[in-house]
């Protein structure tokens, strides 16, 4: 199956706005966010067009959208070597488990030759699970992982710099 990462330009901003009230809501066991009056998570993505370390993009497979990533470039003002994270990332849920998040991931990384994190909430098990099993594949079991107390994370990082193209 073919994955398509496309970058979502401010024109198309309502589009991600829209697929993060999904994400939120996926999300909301681990952060024990509540919806607001109106029924909608509150959330402002707005530096995402207005700062250039924030990169996201809309997963789609079969000219449909499935998700969303969001690539942070971390110090990328400030440090020449920067780490670029996943920072965000969704597949919608009818689209789990067949394969389609890992090969968005991958293609994500193969965007960028960089140094890499991929951090999870402690408490997310199902995504503990995919990303060290996508991080281990796409390294070959080349990366570290950290448990980071004060954030109560796992990150695991590498770097595909030096790497060919998996």
């Amino acid at each position: 199956m073919e994955i398509k990462l496309m970058p979502v330009d401010i024109e198309h901003k309502e589009v991600l706005y829209n697929l993060y009230q999904y994400y939120r809501y996926d999300f909301s066991p681990f952060t024990e966010e509540d919806l607001g009056f109106d029924g909608r998570f509150e959330f402002d993505l707005e530096h995402y067009w207005e700062d250039p370390r924030w990169n996201p993009f809309l997963i789609c497979s079969k000219e449909r959208i499935i998700g969303f990533l969001i690539i942070l470039f971390e110090n990328y003002d400030t440090d020449p070597d920067p780490t670029h994270v996943i920072y965000d990332f969704l597949i919608l849920s009818k689209y789990r488990r067949r394969g389609l998040g890992k090969l968005a991931a991958v293609q994500a990384f193969n965007l960028y030759r960089a140094n890499w994190k991929v951090v999870q909430v402690k408490t997310n098990e199902s995504a503990i699970h995919f990303w060290r099993d996508v991080v281990n594949h796409y390294t070959s079991g080349q990366y570290t992982e950290v448990f980071r107390e004060d954030l109560n994370k796992y990150v695991q990082s590498f770097t595909n710099r030096n790497s060919v193209t998996y």
